[in-house]
């Protein structure tokens, strides 16, 4: 069987080896055609790539863990509009327009399947994930005023066409971004996660060369700029057809995220740069790029908020986390001796505000938890305290409150103003429940408890409560015991 399962396993490795060199050869021999071939030809070459590297990405759909397949499910919508943008492409100059929105929406979903694939590979870290891609978005916008932004003013570009080009520019920032995070966590380790990478920053590099020749993300480029993007699409085919891409999207552990002086120094500057960088150009005389202005707003204030919000977040579930471990009992999960104390007070004061009594308080003590303890050892023990707060906790009301004291004993607190009715109701299903054997390593064990109640006059305090529910357990469990001697 396991010959079976490794003859098996070897079939598909080489499959998805000669399925690789294939694509790698198709693929390769028409990117070195395309240089010698028209511009129509080069929109044949184009179409032809993207539709083997859209059916490369289904293909590993179905590998794909169904837990971690969003992140190729986007993937291969964001090569649809690909595949859609090249179909349009034929249409020359008029298109132009059309080809930036096409492209806009690619990078788009791009852009989500990046943050799909880091929050399941990159170790669920969302902080890591969000920092790379504010700052890949900045200083993209730094370097699109910089850089191209007078470019395009010589062209004589409207601002509508400039925020139509700049937004495929920053959310292929952002993917580059995230992806270079991801990267960074795996230390190089994951070769489809590499290629997907260089897809991303050909596919980046390619919009940019183009804007920068013809003042349009869409426009008519030369052979050698259009290689920019048909290496992307070969680069991100190679990656999902790699061997190791079904598992691209595996989860991992997740690190532990603070919020340091240094984040928050760091997000604070990302926010400010864009305002900075227009307010700068003012101050020298030149016109604010207000299409990074608010493009770049409209992506950077957004993610920084998400991120301040989601340490704030963490903080918060840790500090509820360090209250939880203070007041509860690490074992069963139950309020602890403190966390009695204080809800005891909290009843006794609203006894007091009511002028009548309604307080209960039923103390009790296992017996023979020493046995088991002896017999079975201590593990086994700690099984049966976990059973016996179980049993007694699934028999409560809302209001009851059930504490696990110290070692094998646990408090029961009610509030009603039918005391005695309270207290035969509480013991008895203490009894009850604690009369059905537990199983122990294959062995039926029957522990039963030693109950003390004590109800409240008005008058007595919370300590004086638990000392006497303390001692009538003590004469219950004497008497239980003198009851035994005399039978033997």
């Amino acid at each position: 069987m396991l010959k079976s399962v490794g003859t098996v396993s070897k079939a598909h490795h080489v499959t998805h080896r000669l399925g690789l060199s294939a694509y790698l050869c198709a693929t390769g021999a028409m990117v070195l055609t395309m240089p010698f071939t028209s511009l129509t030809g080069r929109h044949v070459i184009m179409l032809l790539v993207s539709l083997l590297t859209g059916a490369a990405v289904l293909r590993v759909i179905p590998r794909v863990p169904r837990e971690d397949r969003t992140p190729a499910i986007l993937l291969a919508t964001a090569t649809g509009w690909l595949v859609l943008n090249n179909l349009i492409a034929f249409g020359g100059d008029a298109v132009t327009r059309i080809l930036d929105l096409v492209v806009t929406i690619s990078n788009g979903i791009m852009l989500a399947a990046a943050v799909a694939l880091v929050l399941r590979r990159g170790r669920n870290d969302v902080g890591g994930l969000l920092d790379g891609t504010v700052f890949a978005v900045v200083a993209a916008g730094l370097t699109w005023t910089a850089v191209l932004m007078p470019r395009l003013e010589t062209e004589g570009v409207g601002r509508l066409s400039e925020m139509t080009m700049l937004a495929p520019v920053l959310l292929l920032a952002g993917v580059l971004g995230a992806l270079l995070r991801l990267v960074f966590l795996n230390r190089g380790h994951s070769v489809p996660l590499l290629f997907f990478s260089g897809a991303v920053l050909l596919e980046l590099s390619g919009d940019v060369v183009t804007i920068i020749a013809t003042g349009s993300v869409g426009g008519q480029s030369t052979a050698w700029r259009q290689l920019f993007f048909v290496m992307a699409y070969v680069f991100l085919g190679l990656a999902v057809l790699h061997p190791d891409a079904p598992q691209l999207a595996a989860a991992g552990p997740a690190p532990q995220d603070r919020l340091t002086t240094g984040r928050l120094v760091f997000l604070g500057s990302m926010v400010a740069a864009v305002p900075l960088m227009t307010a700068l150009r003012e101050m020298i005389g030149l016109a604010a790029d207000v299409p990074l202005l608010l493009v770049g707003n409209l992506l950077v204030v957004p993610l920084v908020m998400v991120r301040v919000g989601r340490l704030a977040r963490q903080r918060e579930r840790a500090e509820q986390r360090l209250r939880h471990q203070a007041t509860h009992d690490v074992l069963t999960g139950l309020p602890n001796r403190a966390e009695l104390w204080a809800r005891l007070d909290a009843a006794l004061s609203r006894e007091e505000a009511a002028g009548r009594p309604s307080v209960v308080l039923l103390f009790c003590d296992l017996n023979g938890f020493k046995q088991v303890n002896d017999r079975f050892g201590h593990l086994a023990g700690d099984r049966l305290l976990v059973e016996v707060a179980t049993r007694i906790g699934a028999g409560l009301r809302s209001g009851d409150t059930l504490a696990r004291y110290g070692g094998d004993e646990f408090v029961l607190l009610c509030e009603e103003p039918a005391q005695a009715e309270a207290a035969e109701r509480l013991a008895s299903h203490v009894r009850t429940v604690l009369g059905e054997p537990v199983l122990i390593d294959g062995e039926a064990v029957t522990v039963g408890a030693s109950v003390g109640a004590v109800l409240s006059d008005g008058r007595r305090g919370a300590d004086e409560l638990i000392r006497s529910a303390d001692h009538a357990m003590y004469l219950e469990k004497e008497a239980l015991a003198e009851a035994r001697r005399v039978a033997a």
